[in-house]
């Protein structure tokens, strides 16, 4: 069976450079910010960066999975009109370039209960949301195109540390949001672990990966849920810290022996694992830790 097994890397430069700077360290799945991530992003992407991408992708044989994700600004259960919309606008364009690139997804948080009063609204606003965007993505001049890209979820909610008011933490608020969404629009949406994430959030990778698995599959289905973030942790079990720690780190609380049992545990194997470590901020701490993540893999 062939793992897919990549990385965050850097779209500075041109989204094409993502394909060269996969190449470089070796991985055959990448993820990226299309967009600076701290930045709303309220206008589609041009046409000639797509060009362009197209263009260096069509000669690539080793990239096969492509990722992008949401900016760090998006809170679909925010109250303030202005902010809620930018957040939706935001999801549109990344989906629009991720369908004219035929990539694989966007990945998101869903955000925050902060400045909602109620937390039965913030979800509904959250439902609105996502359905707004995928009403929206029909909309669109290219829409009809390219129908089948649909046929498989391509829009992920991310499991969150569990920080403050965060929408997202537990297994269950995941669920629910899914449930409320149209059924017309749940083929088009799934999920997304993060092993730090997950770890903060109260999920005990280390004494009882066999519960967490049989509780991810049976709260949101395991075929829901193609690809991982695979991180270590800076923090302690259930600190509800969202802190990452390198593969293999003396620091790191998962350790090892917990992350390579994920990484290769039969129900997972044939996710896409992608690496969001602090290290990746240099290309030879980069390279360092693919290495071990290929090295982990069986």
């Amino acid at each position: 069976m062939d793992r897919y097994l990549g990385c965050f890397v850097s779209s500075a430069g041109g989204l094409f450079n993502i394909i060269e700077r996969g190449n470089a360290l070796g991985v055959n799945t990448v993820m990226t910010h299309p967009a600076p991530p701290q930045r709303w992003n309220t206008q589609p992407f041009k046409d000639e960066a797509i060009e362009k991408y197209l263009e260096v992708k069509a000669s690539d044989k080793n990239i096969k999975k492509v990722y992008f994700h949401g900016i760090y600004l998006i809170n679909l259960a925010n109250p303030d009109k202005q902010k809620f919309h930018l957040s939706k606008m935001s999801i549109v364009n990344h989906m629009e370039l991720l369908r004219r690139i035929n990539g694989d997804g966007v990945i998101f948080h869903t955000g925050s209960m902060k400045d909602q009063p109620e937390e039965k609204i913030g979800y509904e606003r959250v439902v609105y949301g996502l359905n707004w965007i995928f009403d929206e993505l029909e909309k669109l001049p290219s829409a009809g195109s390219n129908n089948e890209f649909w046929n498989k979820p391509r829009l992920f909610l991310e499991i969150a540390a569990g920080s403050g008011s965060v929408v997202g933490d537990r297994f269950e608020e995941l669920a629910e949001i899914y449930t409320a969404v149209k059924d017309e629009h749940k083929p088009k949406l799934g999920f997304c672990l993060d092993t730090q994430h997950m770890f903060a959030s109260g999920y005990d990778l280390i004494n009882d990966l066999e519960n967490v698995v049989e509780l991810a599959d049976k709260i949101l289905g395991l075929n829901k849920i193609p690809v991982v973030h695979f991180n270590d942790s800076k923090t302690e079990f259930a600190s509800h810290r969202d802190r990452h720690e390198d593969l293999d780190s003396p620091s790191a609380k998962i350790g090892k022996d917990a992350m390579t049992a994920f990484l290769n545990h039969p129900k997972l194997k044939n996710k896409d694992f992608i690496l969001e470590t602090p290290s990746l901020d240099t290309p030879e701490g980069a390279k360092a830790q693919v290495d071990i993540l290929k090295s982990w893999a069986k």
